[in-house]
């Protein structure tokens, strides 16, 4: 887990995981490729900032993201069907992303994420404005993930979420290791 305040540097650290900021200095290795395109297809993402294409229906985002993961099209129905299901929303399968709520719209950012079964899952504030309910829906889903052999890095300004969730908790502020 990172932890720290506002502005610390945790977004701006996972970018550089991810390669979408370069490094000032060093170099980053992520699942053991200096080359992200390497390690692209194997790392789920949810962003901050969330995006999901608004006009299209949630079955047809999640089968999107799929592809652009290269999962199998006889695999995609059924692994959304499952994620769906899990979380409650397999009855908005066929609406609009713009006719659900923040924490549907959060939900199906995570299914996202993880619908290609990635090694790394990186969480860029995934609680945020979330319910009690969808926020314990999710915990359970993130776990599951880290039950299956997935490493799972989030950030959070919750350490007591942190200290549930986090094998190893990692502290910045100002762009510096503090803990």
């Amino acid at each position: 887990g990172f932890i720290g305040p506002n502005g610390s540097g945790k977004t701006t650290t996972i970018r550089m995981i991810l390669h979408i900021f370069h490094p000032d200095r060093g170099e980053i290795e992520v699942l053991g490729e200096r080359s992200t395109r390497a390690a692209n297809d194997r790392i789920g993402y949810l962003p901050e900032e969330r995006g999901l294409y608004k006009k299209m229906t949630v079955r047809r985002v999640l089968a999107y993201y799929a592809a652009l993961k290269g999962l199998n099209c006889g695999d995609t129905r059924q692994v959304i069907c499952y994620w769906l299901e899990k979380m409650g929303l397999a009855k908005w399968a066929d609406h609009k992303v713009e006719a659900l709520s923040k924490g549907m719209a959060q939900k199906i950012q995570f299914i996202a994420a993880v619908i290609a079964k990635p090694q790394l899952l990186i969480l860029d504030e995934p609680f945020t404005g979330l319910d009690p309910v969808n926020l314990e829906v999710l915990r359970a889903a993130i776990l599951e993930q880290r039950q299956q052999g997935t490493t799972v890095i989030f950030s959070t300004h919750d350490m007591a979420m942190a200290e549930q969730l986090c094998d190893f908790v990692f502290m910045i502020y100002k762009g510096r290791k503090v803990l």
